[in-house]
């Protein structure tokens, strides 16, 4: 009998840590909300857009690091911080970044506002594979992980677009262009654009974008 129940022990953590173990893998996603202390960004009631932006990543931060403690967020920038060129990009490839999120608002006088998904890129994506060794331009970078982005964004909008949410918004895209804020990013990254009421109407966002996060960490990456 005491044979039995160490073998059913020793099956039990053969099986069942490899599952779990999975979770707990150390993850890393960047959050960097649009504007900084130069670019103010659009105007929205009182405010503006880089003031709202910030807040809603640090809203995001907090709830991540809640629920899944192997998240570690990253915000781009502090109040008062200058954003350069490139800047996030380095940081984001130094530190090998899991996933790269970048926020956007605008003023809405619409009754469910739209939030429109895009990814980088130049329209030529056709021929993104090459074999052997390769220098990948900066302006290049998002090919490396472009099947994991396409991917990515498409479970962005349907953990968005689902029923639970769909009071809060209408999703659009996932859209392909060349976005400043993504370029020269190897990680897997998109760019969120919502549209606000006010300046209290972020709020409604921060939900289904943790929700997407954890989808996508859990199942993708």
């Amino acid at each position: 009998m005491r044979k039995y129940l160490l073998l059913l022990c020793v099956i039990s953590v053969v099986y069942v840590l490899p599952i779990h173990e999975k979770r707990y893998i150390q993850r890393t996603v960047i959050l960097d909300p649009a504007g900084d202390a130069k670019r103010m960004g659009r105007r929205i009631g009182d405010s503006f857009e880089r003031g709202l932006t910030l807040q809603c990543a640090e809203k995001i931060k907090m709830m991540i690091e809640e629920r899944a403690p192997y998240i570690k967020v990253l915000i781009t920038r502090l109040p008062g911080d200058i954003v350069y060129d490139l800047q996030n990009a380095s940081l984001a490839n130094r530190i090998d970044v899991d996933l790269f999120i970048n926020l956007n608002f605008y003023y809405t006088q619409e009754t469910k506002p739209t939030v429109r998904l895009y990814q980088f890129s130049y329209g030529n994506d056709f021929a993104t594979h090459q074999q052997g060794l390769v220098c990948n331009t900066y302006d290049e970078a998002y090919k490396i992980n472009k099947q994991s982005t396409d991917h990515i964004s498409q479970l962005f909008y349907k953990t968005m677009s689902q029923p639970s949410y769909q009071s809060v918004c209408t999703v659009l895209g996932p859209y392909s262009l060349p976005i400043k804020p993504l370029i020269g990013i190897i990680a897997p990254s998109i760019a969120i654009e919502a549209g606000l009421k006010d300046k209290e109407s972020w709020r409604g966002y921060c939900e289904p974008i943790v929700e997407a996060i954890l989808r996508t960490f859990d199942e993708i990456i």
